[in-house]
């Protein structure tokens, strides 16, 4: 190196190591105690473009390097710096195939490649990638080049850049708003197109406990249960169960604010909602006077802190609550149900009520009672012996209110289709990772929300193609993962599919190819035997 190179802070030094470039910024000379020292010296790593000061170091993985302002930036997602191509790291040579060729055949076949289109990240490779990982595992993303390394999503998309911080700036750049905003109007459009145009919906929340300090967590007082999370609220499609948005909040914040919100967020996308199935946590006397004020028909248990309507329902229907014509079945439950007509909201609009007493659930009640009883006194139980007489009096009860008059034998299957929800979030918190959160920083929560959505929606469109409930990825996905391929220096040959991969295959119609044909990053599939002359192929 010159010494005009040496006093030039500005200027990089490069060496070769092996087949690969390095780079540092040289730093200065000075002499001290009659020795040549050096200061400055910023070492950057591998060179991945030259031309525009992209580098790769383990501690900061791919970056770009502002030499004139010694600054550390972001590089662009298409500057890929894996170290999968690094000739020390010996090649597998036999790759997991059949889960991700599934996932990515079913993308296509659902037409759902337009919606992750939308999203608009430069690297595409990453993005699918990142989506087959969420939809195939439940593993920790800093295991995902892990899993990249072995499965055939390497061949399918070489290019994804799946190190710990690419990752985090991928799921900070989905959850930015205007990446979220692009999201949700492809994903709806493609519902209303390929699902359901249904305007009718339910809306849930559920806690996701994290604690790790962020403007979204905070201390959650949810059914009594206290924890320290980040609570997400979930717009469901009633008739096909597919979600529509998401909104994270923080856990402080109650269910009953949430609801105006969300119901203008989903307007916002072109979601004219006409009803709403809701839990008891969303019901306020404001929030009744907003849904009739936008003509929103819903479906509601009323909550007991509207203690004046509620025991007004109680004294009007009990006496005649148990009777045999009011006695109907639901889902291997016996339950009473009365009718009985109100006036609800500070507008007192007309309204039904009714009133349900659930055999099962007093029976469940009154013996928790009875079992708590026992370890009292005499005389304490004296003092509570009225609290007790009332509890045996309401066990059981609830109330469902309607803006809509309903038969009684029908007010509980329509009231309980808002269970598609709770589904939604077992699956999610199953097969689609959402649990638990393990990121640090706001945007990249609701980068992983957005992920765990797609993954969520894709499971959800396979377990209603099947009509089968699976619990987690390994039950769904174990038949394809252990079809398996084999690379070889031009070809990839898969093997024979295990009998629950090729019932899959065989349910959506897809083929599974023979071998591949591959020209550098072109892959091209055949299901016939290789012919003698390959030029042919």
């Amino acid at each position: 190196m010159s010494d005009n190179a040496a006093k030039c802070p500005n200027r990089l030094s490069f060496q070769y190591k092996g087949n690969y470039k390095y780079a540092k910024v040289p730093g200065t000379s000075y002499r001290e105690n009659g020795k040549i020292r050096k200061k400055g010296t910023i070492y950057l790593g591998r060179v991945i473009d030259e031309k525009n000061n992209i580098f790769y170091s383990k501690e900061r993985g791919v970056f770009k390097y502002d030499i004139e302002n010694n600054q550390f930036l972001r590089a662009d997602p298409s500057f890929t710096g894996t170290l999968q191509n690094d000739q020390r790291k010996k090649p597998k040579l036999i790759l997991d195939f059949g889960d991700s060729f599934f996932i990515n055949e079913l993308i296509h076949q659902m037409n759902y490649d337009k919606v992750l289109n939308s999203i608009g990240y430069k690297n595409k490779d990453t993005l699918y990638s990142m989506v087959m990982f969420y939809v195939l595992t439940d593993i920790s993303c800093m295991h995902c080049n892990t899993w990249y390394d072995g499965n055939f999503v390497k061949i399918l998309y070489p290019n994804a850049d799946l190190h710990s911080q690419r990752i985090s700036e991928f799921l900070s750049f989905l959850g930015k708003e205007e990446i979220r905003q692009k999201f949700f109007k492809s994903h709806i459009d493609w519902i209303k197109e390929k699902i359901s145009n249904d305007p009718a919906i339910v809306i849930d929340s559920t806690g996701l406990p994290n604690d790790i300090q962020i403007e979204l967590t905070n201390v959650s007082n949810h059914n009594n249960i206290i924890s320290n999370e980040v609570r997400m609220i979930s717009a469901i499609q009633r008739d096909s169960g597919y979600p529509l948005i998401f909104r994270a909040i923080p856990g402080n914040i109650n269910d009953v604010s949430t609801l105006s919100k969300t119901i203008t967020v989903l307007n916002g996308y072109g979601v004219n909602t006409d009803m709403a199935l809701l839990d008891a946590g969303y019901l306020s006397e404001k929030n009744i006077d907003n849904l009739y004020y936008a003509n929103i028909d819903f479906v509601a248990r009323l909550p007991e802190k509207l203690k004046t309507i509620y025991d007004n329902i109680v004294e009007q229907g009990k006496n005649e609550l148990r009777r045999p014509e009011n006695l109907v079945t639901f889902m291997g439950r016996f339950v009473y149900v009365k009718r009985v007509n109100c006036n609800i909201g500070t507008i007192k609009k007309e309204a039904y009520a009714y009133l349900c007493f659930d055999v099962d659930a007093a029976s469940s009640e009154n013996h928790k009672a009875i079992v708590n009883s026992k370890k009292l006194s005499q005389k304490k139980l004296k003092k509570i012996g009225s609290a007790f007489h009332e509890l045996f009096e309401t066990s059981g009860m609830f109330i469902i209110i309607s803006s809509l008059p309903y038969k009684t034998d029908e007010i509980l299957n329509v009231y309980y289709n808002r269970l598609i929800v709770e589904q939604y979030f077992d699956l999610g918190k199953g097969l689609s990772r959402l649990m638990p959160l393990r990121v640090h920083n706001e945007e990249r929560v609701l980068g992983h929300l957005l992920l765990c959505q797609i993954a969520a929606t894709m499971n959800l469109y396979i377990q209603k193609k099947l009509n089968q409930t699976y619990l987690n990825s390994v039950e769904l996905y174990l038949g394809l993962r252990n079809q398996k391929c084999v690379i070889y220096a031009t070809k990839i040959i898969t093997s024979e599919a295990q009998s629950s991969a090729t019932r899959l295959y065989n349910k959506f119609k897809i083929t599974c190819p023979n071998y591949y044909i591959k020209h550098g990053d072109v892959l091209k599939s055949h299901n016939s035997i290789p012919k003698v002359n390959p030029d042919d192929e």
